[in-house]
């Protein structure tokens, strides 16, 4: 059985026109360079492909070259069936082998090596370091080592039996050269074209200061893939425990390559070299092993033998959706086929009928609100005169703004009709406060609350206020509440009644009354809940909405008189089937956020209308949400077409879990200032300080204090300001665009392919309602679910007893 290995090339193997041809060839290629540049907020193609200065600065050099690698790998592995046992990689190289394996996600590895290759690049102070390549037959056995360790530099890259390099302080490797000459005669000595002395001693602050990134990007590792793989520190193969640590030591230990070259040649047939460059071919030719060289297209298609015989590994491929079961099998929707079929009331008849009831809509169906008015009053109006549930989006707005959009719908819909607004937690809790006086202010029916994860003074206050009891004694409040939870404890605390610390804490303040905190006791918290998983958590919908409904059940039997609360579902809504896949788990009702955003009526521009249209399910990241930065909370975003996503990212990391704005290099400060923020860091703080209402009174006053606590306001300003340039729309911002949307959105254009809804110009937010679940219903009716839901009594799904519990 023929056993192939692949190794890949270092910094040094740079070349102006890199990975072009694979470019303009292959559409995986184009695609692995549009994910490697997002991940870095820079045009990585760009720099790559034309006379760019910043190919030979260490902090782009790395990422350049893993992504070239990374791309011809992926077309030899997709286009060529070309599947290697066998991995390894010189120095930078070895991050390109571990994504080759499937170890390292490609995405965290570009960043993982921009940030390497920077702290590298950091170290010591330019002209401090130098490194030198020696040449001679059996260097490594002979008393050249020796020499340079007495002359005080070090051996840091072991290449071939007669070659080493050697690196440390300038004047250290010009000792050893002048030893050297006098020494060995017949030793080539090549000084290089180097910004730093890379894996030597001189790089252990490097090296600690990359333990914390590596670190992060460990729990999204495979290590037990890592064993195919050699390691540049021990000169053999991985182990999936060390793994981690290997590669922090990495930075400042010397590249065992020879050693490597022979873990490899020891265990492989056929030896493969897919990079920039061909340099490794010559260290192997060294061993008398051959070496086939891929370093362009045109070596793809000549010199690859086709498959192997052995069995496939796993292979990094760009990535692709990742289809949800339902719980049982639904036939595939054909998206141009009318919906029709349905029951007439079957779209009716899906969720609670007391949601319907208390909400006064004819559907279990919402709109959840989005940020800075873009689901806003000519959205929510459309859905309120359709009877159906949408919510104004606040967050990042004005107060009077938000007056002004309020009192928009309220004047549009007559009494009665459905409608509520978004309250979006604020960091500040008298920022959260005063949005709650506006609401009540406002007489808002219904309440989405979002970022909350206990009930605070704030939202308990506005869950109470207007509280009165009913013809039975029962509680009736003066607005609905609904909450996302993305957690069993959070589900826990909203089902429950307020807090009666808080309670009291209110009545003593006279924000509440006697009566509507006596009856506190016999409410929860809300009257909806919307399981909504987290980005990238593991706990998705189908493990977290039966997690809450087992909650739901044992808050029921701790406390039997309790109203019951229902639970939504939301989080990737976005075809017939997702919806009915929602409702067949359970659903009271469902939610739908980005598939809105599509919409005629949504308050965002046409250019990023027509980006979503155009969105696949793979085009999607997270980033950093304004609105829970001190909660570490996270929002999905588009991806595709800018760079927010990546310089979100990047932003966050320097600000926040760097050295704050003072320990920012001038080079990356300038970089911030003309590439994110369009304007400088101290005109960006100015505009915050005269801006009280919008970024709260008391931070900007602990900002000034304390210039720690700046940075935090510096991020939050750039994202809110990323989402207005979304919203305006210039297409010269494009690349700065924040798009808040996930798959639900590429799926829906997938569904509405061929008919009417196919382009938002022809997507209304109620015929998205209506097609969604129309053909939820249609899914069900075909699984005959209707005869089991609707034989369940009133009763049961409005006391408690729910028999689906």
């Amino acid at each position: 059985m023929t056993v192939d290995a692949v190794v890949f090339p270092g910094q040094g193997a740079q070349r102006a026109g890199m990975g072009a041809d694979l470019h303009r060839r292959w559409e995986v290629a184009r695609r692995t360079f549009e994910e490697a540049s997002d991940a870095v907020g820079e045009d990585l193609a760009r720099i790559c492909f034309e006379k760019d200065e910043r190919l030979h600065l260490t902090e782009f050099t790395q990422p350049c070259i893993l992504t070239v690698e990374t791309a011809a790998y992926r077309v030899a592995a997709g286009e060529f069936g070309f599947a290697p046992g066998l991995f390894g990689g010189h120095s930078l190289g070895e991050y390109t082998a571990l994504v080759a394996a499937g170890v390292l996600p490609f995405a965290d590895a570009v960043s993982l090596v921009r940030t390497r290759g920077a702290l590298m690049q950091q170290a010591v102070p330019p002209g401090t370091g130098a490194m030198a390549a020696l040449i001679l037959t059996g260097i490594e056995d002979g008393p050249a080592p020796g020499l340079v360790r007495e002359a005080g530099a070090e051996v840091v890259n072991h290449n071939s039996p007669h070659q080493v390099v050697i690196g440390g302080t300038a004047e250290s490797v010009e000792r050893a050269g002048a030893v050297l000459a006098q020494a060995l005669p017949d030793l080539t000595f090549v000084r290089l074209r180097v910004s730093a002395p890379f894996h030597s001693s001189l790089m252990r602050g490097a090296q600690e200061r990359f333990a914390e990134p590596l670190a992060r990007c460990a729990v999204r590792l495979r290590p037990e893939r890592a064993t195919s793989v050699t390691s540049n520190y021990t000169g053999g193969f991985h182990r999936p425990e060390l793994l981690v640590d290997h590669l922090r030591r990495q930075v400042a230990g010397a590249v065992r390559w020879s050693d490597n070259m022979r873990a490899l040649a020891e265990r492989a047939d056929r030896i493969f070299e897919i990079g920039p460059g061909a340099p490794l071919t010559k260290f192997f030719a060294a061993l008398g092993h051959p070496v086939t060289p891929l370093t362009t297209a045109a070596h793809l298609e000549q010199r690859l033998p086709g498959p192997a015989p052995v069995a496939p590994v796993p292979v990094a491929p760009v990535p692709v959706p990742v289809p949800v079961p339902l719980p049982t099998p639904v036939p595939a929707a054909e998206p141009a086929r009318a919906v029709a079929e349905a029951p007439a009331d079957g779209a009716a008849r899906l969720g609670d009928p007391a949601f319907l009831r208390d909400r006064g809509v004819r559907l279990a169906y919402a709109v959840g609100g989005l940020p800075e008015g873009i689901t806003g009053p000519e959205l929510v109006i459309a859905l309120g005169r359709a009877g159906l549930l949408g919510h104004l989006g606040l967050g990042g707005l004005r107060p009077d703004r938000a007056a002004q959009d309020l009192r928009r719908v309220r004047a549009a819909l007559p009494a009665g009709a459905p409608w509520g607004a978004t309250l979006t937690r604020d960091p500040d809790r008298d920022r959260t406060a005063e949005w709650v006086e506006l609401l009540l202010t406002h007489d808002v029916p219904g309440v989405e609350a979002i970022g909350f994860t206990t009930p605070e003074p704030a939202l308990v206050r506005l869950r109470l206020t207007g509280l009165r009891p009913g013809p039975d004694g029962s509680p009736v409040p003066a607005r609905r509440l609904l909450v996302p939870v993305s957690h069993p404890d959070t589900a826990r605390q909203f089902m429950a009644p307020a807090p009666e610390p808080v309670v009291r804490a209110l009545r003593a303040q006279g924000l509440i009354t006697d009566e509507e905190a006596r009856l506190s006791a016999r409410l929860p918290m809300a009257d909806d809940l919307y399981a909504l998983p987290e980005p990238a958590a593991p706990l998705g919908l189908l493990g977290l909405l039966p997690a809450l409904r087992r909650v739901r059940a044992e808050t029921a039997a701790g406390r039997p008189g309790l109203p019951r609360v229902r639970l939504g579902a939301a989080g990737g809504l976005g075809t017939a089937e997702a919806v009915a896949a929602a409702f067949a788990l359970g659903a009271d009702f469902v939610l739908t956020r980005s598939v809105n955003q599509a919409t005629v009526e949504a308050a965002t521009s046409a250019l990023v209308k027509d980006l979503l249209t155009a969105a696949e399910v793979g085009d999607f990241a997270t980033a950093p949400a304004e609105e829970a930065l001190d909660q570490g909370g996270r929002v999905t975003v588009l991806r595709r077409g800018g760079f927010f996503a990546a310089r979100s990212a990047r932003l966050y990391e320097l600000l926040l879990h760097g050295e704050g704005i003072d320990g920012l290099d001038p080079a990356e400060r300038e970089v911030l200032e003309k590439q994110y923020f369009g304007q400088g860091l101290d005109d960006v703080w100015a505009q915050i300080r005269s801006d009280p209402a919008r970024w709260g009174a008391a931070a900007i006053a602990r900002a000034e204090r304390d210039a720690g606590e700046r940075p935090v306001l510096l991020v939050r300003w750039y994202l809110a300001d990323t989402l207005r340039r979304a919203i305006a729309g210039d297409p010269a911002e494009r690349l700065n665009f924040q798009i808040r949307s996930g798959p639900a959105v590429a799926a829906f254009n997938r569904e509405a392919a061929g008919t009417p809804l196919e382009h938002w110009h022809g997507r209304r937010v109620d015929a998205v309602a209506q097609r969604l679940m129309t053909g939820a219903a249609r899914v069900l009716s075909q699984q005959q679910w209707y005869g089991d839901r609707a034989s369940a009594p009133a009763s049961a799904t409005e006391k408690g007893t729910d028999p689906w519990q």
